[in-house]
C-alpha cells in the first residue's frame, strides 16, 4: 500500500499552534537533577559546558536548555523555527531565577542554518528520523561539531517503539480523521491517560503526549536507531555513552589503540546482546542471542510499516482497512513468537492481540482499561553521546 503524504513535525506544529514538548517545571530543582543525571550518564560532566560554545537544534520549549544555561557556557544558541515554541522559550527564561547565560534564539531550520563556526557541544533531542533527508541532516549536524567536541542525539529503539506503535494502531477506532483536532486530543487523552499514569517519572502532560505521539503525522518517521547513527557517523565519531546504559566494556584501556580500538564495533556488539530489553521499561536487563535480537528488530520495523499502512487506509476510507489490520495482527503474533517466553511483556502483547483486533469504533473504555497492556511502555527513546575525533586521531579505526 502506498503511504499517505504526511506533514513533517514543523508543519504539524505550525498548523495547530502547538509545541507539545512541555515539561513539569513545578520543581526546578528536580528538573535540573534529571538533566544532570542524563548528561552524567552520557559522560558529559558539568564542567564540559562551562565556557563552551553550545548549540541545541530543535530546542522546543527551551525547558531542557535551562540546565545548560545555568552551567554558564560561553555561548548558547537555541535553534527553533516554531513560533509557538519560541514563545515558550522566552517565557521559560523570563521566569528562570538562577544565574545563567542568556541564550541566543535563532528562528531558522537546520536546513537554513549556516554558522561561520563549529561548536564544542551540539545537541538534538527527539526530532531527527530515518528518512534520507533526515539522515542528511544528521550528517550536517555532525559537521557542526568541533574536533574533540561532543554530539548528543536521541534515537528510537525499534523494539522499544512497538508498544506505542500498537497504541497508535488503536487511534482510528477512537477518533475519526475528520474530527476537530481538539476533540481528537480530548478523546485520546481520556483513552491513554490511564496508561501514562502507570509511568511514575512522567514529566510531560497527557495532552502533549497524545498530540506528539498519537496525532503527529510525522511520528512513523522517528525510528532513528542506535545502529543507524553509529554506522552513519563512525568514520568521524566514537560513542561515549548512552541512556539507558546498555554497553559493558571490560577491555583494558591500554589495549584500546590502533586496530584493537574498535570502540563503535564493541558498542554495536553490546547493542545486539541487549536490544530486546528495550521492549519493556520495567524489565531488568538480560542478554539474548544476537539472532533473536535481529529477528525482533526486523519484525519491529515491519510492524511500524504495517501500522502506518493501516492508518493510511482509515484516512483514505479505504476498503483495505480489514486487510491492513490483519497484517498488523499477523506480524504482532510473529513478534510475540520471537520473544523469550519468560518476558512479562508476552502476556501484555497477547492481551492486545486478543482485544484490539476485535474493536469497533468508539472502544474508549476497552482501551483505557486494558489490564496488562496499559503499563507496557518500551524504552523507546534513548540518548547517544559521541565525540568527534581530534585531527591527530583521524587515522584511528572506528
Amino acid at each position: 500500500m502506498t503511504s499517505t503524504k504526511r506533514q513533517n513535525h514543523l508543519e504539524y506544529y505550525r498548523q495547530h499552534g502547538i509545541a507539545p514538548v512541555r515539561y513539569d517545571l513545578s520543581s526546578m530543582d528536580a528538573h535540573l537533577q534529571r538533566r544532570e543525571a542524563l548528561y552524567n550518564k552520557l559522560g558529559i560532566l558539568p564542567f564540559a559546558f562551562k565556557g563552551a560554545t553550545v548549540l541545541e537544534v530543535a530546542a522546543g520549549t527551551g525547558h531542557n536548555s535551562l540546565y545548560l544555561a545555568q552551567l554558564k557556557p560561553g555561548r548558547l544558541l537555541l535553534l527553533e523555527p516554531n513560533a509557538t515554541a519560541v514563545e515558550h522559550i522566552r517565557a521559560a527564561y523570563a521566569g528562570f531565577e538562577l544565574p545563567h547565560t542568556a541564550p541566543e534564539i535563532v528562528t531558522q531550520t537546520l536546513q537554513e542554518f549556516e554558522p561561520a563556526e563549529s561548536f564544542d557541544v551540539v545537541l538534538c533531542e527527539n526530532w531527527l528520523g530515518n528518512s534520507a533527508q533526515e539522515l542528511a541532516l544528521l550528517d550536517k549536524l555532525s559537521h557542526l561539531v568541533a574536533p574533540g567536541g561532543a554530539l548528543v542525539v536521541t534515537t528510537v529503539a525499534p523494539i522499544g517503539f512497538v508498544p506505542n506503535l500498537l497504541r497508535r494502531f488503536l487511534v482510528p477506532y477512537l477518533v475519526s480523521p475528520d474530527m476537530d483536532f481538539e476533540a481528537k486530543s480530548a478523546i485520546l487523552e481520556e483513552a491513554f491517560a490511564p496508561h501514562l499514569n502507570t509511568l511514575g517519572a512522567m514529566t510531560r502532560n497527557a495532552r502533549d503526549w497524545v498530540q506528539d505521539n498519537m496525532l503527529n503525522p510525522a511520528y512513523f518517521g522517528l525510528c532513528l536507531s542506535i545502529p543507524t547513527v553509529i554506522e552513519r557517523l563512525r568514520g568521524n565519531f566514537d560513542v561515549v555513552g548512552a541512556s539507558p546504559s546498555f554497553a559493558e566494556d571490560w577491555r583494558w584501556f591500554k589495549s584500546l589503540a590502533g586496530e584493537d580500538r574498535n570502540i563503535n564495533g564493541h558498542i554495536l556488539k553490546e547493542y545486539w546482546r541487549k536490544a530486546h530489553n528495550y521492549l519493556d521499561h520495567r524489565q531488568p536487563a538480560t542478554p539474548v542471542d544476537t539472532d533473536t535480537a535481529n529477528r525482533m528488530e526486523h519484525l519491529a520495523y515491519e510492524i511500524l510499516s504495517a501500522v502506518e499502512s493501516h492508518e493510511d487506509a482509515h484516512i483514505a476510507h479505504s476498503a483495505n482497512v480489514q486487510t491492513a489490520a490483519a497484517k498488523v495482527r499477523e506480524l504482532l503474533l510473529e513478534f510475540i513468537g520471537a520473544l523469550p517466553s519468560e518476558l512479562p511483556a508476552v502476556k501484555a502483547l497477547h492481551e492486545f492481540a486478543d482485544l484490539a483486533f476485535a474493536l469497533s469504533a468508539g472502544a474508549l473504555d476497552a482501551v483505557s482499561h486494558m489490564e496488562h497492556f496499559n503499563s507496557l511502555f518500551g524504552r523507546e527513546t534513548s540518548y547517544l553521546s559521541l565525540v568527534r575525533r581530534p585531527a591527530w586521531s583521524s587515522a584511528i579505526q572506528a
